[in-house]
């Protein structure tokens, strides 16, 4: 019985099939590492790139001082942090997720309503992913309620 479930195992593992990622997804391949914020002054070195994915390192979230306080701020065994993004040109963009954090966009002290939310495409490790209409300037990415201490995260432009 051991080695039928190990063989099917084995099997299935190598014949898994990969995700067949859209174009405007498929910077989520490679990852990069960006430590997250605990505050708005530590956000010049938590910078994410537009089209690049990034491996992020998240906070306990009380040790988070978020610039606006999450609608979703999770307990004390959450995580979190925040990161800068900067906006060149208005239009939709969409934040990709490995894990089920909570989101806001937050520019001038308001936050930035979500137009869709789905899930990623099957296989693809992406969790949760988010739209939003943006203006250009720059914008604060807060992760909240997270459960786990690293997440990837991908934010591209769809129209």
């Amino acid at each position: 019985m051991k080695i039928t479930l190990c063989l099917m195992l084995m099997l299935s593992t190598l014949f898994a099939r990969e995700a067949t990622l859209p174009a405007e997804l498929s910077a989520w391949k490679s990852l990069s590492y960006v430590n997250a914020a605990k505050n708005a002054d530590e956000l010049n070195d938590a910078v994410l790139i537009l089209n690049h994915a990034s491996l992020v390192g998240l906070s306990n979230t009380p040790k988070v001082k978020y610039p606006l306080r999450p609608a979703n701020e999770g307990g004390t065994v959450s995580y979190g942090g925040i990161f800068q993004i900067t906006i060149k040109e208005s239009g939709i963009y969409r934040i990709a997720l490995a894990n089920a954090s909570w989101v806001d966009m937050v520019k001038e002290g308001k936050a930035a309503v979500s137009i869709a939310h789905s899930g990623g495409p099957e296989n693809s490790g992406i969790r949760k992913m988010l739209d939003y209409t943006l203006e250009a300037g720059i914008y604060t990415l807060q992760l909240s309620a997270g459960a786990d201490s690293t997440s990837a995260v991908l934010i591209t432009k769809v129209k």
